[in-house]
């Protein structure tokens, strides 16, 4: 009996498509690795992990030093809102 497979992603919307296609492309970094796994399918799903963990942490770390400059500035604001307080109470 033959069955006819039919390709999961498909069913998928377009957008949605898309985005496991980049994934995808990101973790064919890694093919020389997958392709020499007892379980491929498995082994190429990690690697597209590996790749993803390394957007993420990607940005936290532009999220950090975005709240350090804006901590910063707000520091800033407050030390100079106190000094104009400080000499309007003086007037």
């Amino acid at each position: 009996m033959l069955v006819n497979k039919k390709n999961w992603k498909t069913y998928l919307n377009l957008d949605d498509e898309g985005v496991l296609n980049d994934i995808l492309k990101l973790a064919a970094k890694h093919r020389g690795a997958y392709k020499n796994a007892s379980d491929v399918g498995t082994a190429q799903l990690w690697c597209a992990l590996i790749e993803l963990e390394k957007q993420i942490r990607n940005l936290d770390a532009r999220l950090a030093r975005i709240e350090r400059i804006l901590n910063g500035i707000v520091t800033r604001a407050s030390a100079e809102k106190e000094e104009l307080i400080k000499a309007l109470e003086k007037l």
